[in-house]
């Protein structure tokens, strides 16, 4: 009995404190989403000056099913290409101080994503790959346990086989990400089937026509967000594709100048709850009403 005692109050000092091992430090903020007023249909940039910063350049947000955890990534530099992975939780009635994320190391890792049953946390890291001295940039995984998040996991080599970036996941478990095999550039998905997952499978032209990246697959599968540059490198913009009630893909549309407002919108998410859509622009973190996404559905 004694013992267990013991036990549950190492966990929760764990929990306290952050991935060096110290204190964690509370912020003022209290509230979902780190008490920020909610925005309507005019994109606003997210919690300014305390994740969205004026020197440092931030993008590709994400919250765990319950909104208690978020994770961004963060460069100092804007010019650099020291991404990080950067989290705040609330705890105690607040919001703590953006910091290192538990499970990440301090090297290049960045474009982390909570998988919609929050068992998962997918990112990209620059740790060496099993069994090999190289460091090269592929997905690891990490996974909640009753202590906290695990210590990072290698994806499965079926999808590590190449270049690739930006993982989502579907409630299914399927995985949606950018990828360049044998030097077909776009968006690709690997179905899970059977506790294992498939080979990746290139998008339909539909969505691919555009070779896009950062795609951004709703929970139930009824959409993809990414982002595209068809009038040349450094012009991003976002685009949709809704699927048909046959369940084929149509072909992806691009939002309009409320969103796609200065050619640097990409890498999208939307909140668990369905909420709101986020973005970056311009070194920040936008956010916005997702009913924004209901609009840009075709009737039937």
């Amino acid at each position: 009995m004694k013992r267990g005692i013991l036990l549950i109050l190492y966990l929760v000092s764990c929990l306290c404190m952050d991935v060096q091992g110290q204190p964690k430090s509370l912020s003022p903020l209290t509230g979902p989403y780190l008490g920020q007023e909610p925005p309507g249909l005019s994109p606003e940039i997210f919690a300014p000056g305390i994740v969205s910063t004026e020197k440092a350049w931030e993008a590709a947000v994400s919250f765990s099913p319950d909104g208690k955890e978020l994770f961004f990534t963060r460069r100092e530099d804007i010019r650099g290409t020291e991404n990080r992975i950067i989290y705040s939780e609330f705890l105690d009635g607040k919001w703590t101080k953006p910091s290192l994320a538990p499970f990440a190391r301090d090297i290049t890792e960045y474009e982390a994503f909570v998988s919609p049953d929050g068992k998962k946390i997918f990112y990209n890291s620059d740790r060496p790959k099993p069994n090999s001295p190289t460091a090269v940039g592929e997905i690891w995984y990490s996974e909640k346990t009753p202590g906290g998040w695990s210590e990072g996991k290698y994806l499965t080599e079926t999808i590590n086989k190449g270049w690739i970036m930006f993982v989502t996941a579907s409630r299914n478990n399927n995985l949606f990400f950018t990828a360049g095999f044998n030097r077909k550039f776009g968006i690709y998905r690997s179905e899970f089937k059977n506790g294992v997952y498939q080979e990746p499978e290139y998008l339909p032209s539909e969505i691919n026509y555009l070779r896009g990246a950062h795609p951004f697959i709703a929970p139930d599968e009824s959409y993809l967000i990414f982002d595209a540059q068809p009038e040349g490198m450094g012009k991003s913009q976002l685009y949709i594709s809704f699927r048909d009630k046959n369940g084929n893909w149509m072909r992806a549309v691009k939002f309009n100048e409320t969103i796609n407002m200065t050619n640097t919108e990409n890498i999208p998410y939307v909140s668990p709850d369905g909420k709101y859509f986020f973005f970056h622009r311009n070194n920040d973190i936008y956010w916005v009403s997702a009913r924004i996404i209901e609009e840009m559905r075709p009737e039937e």
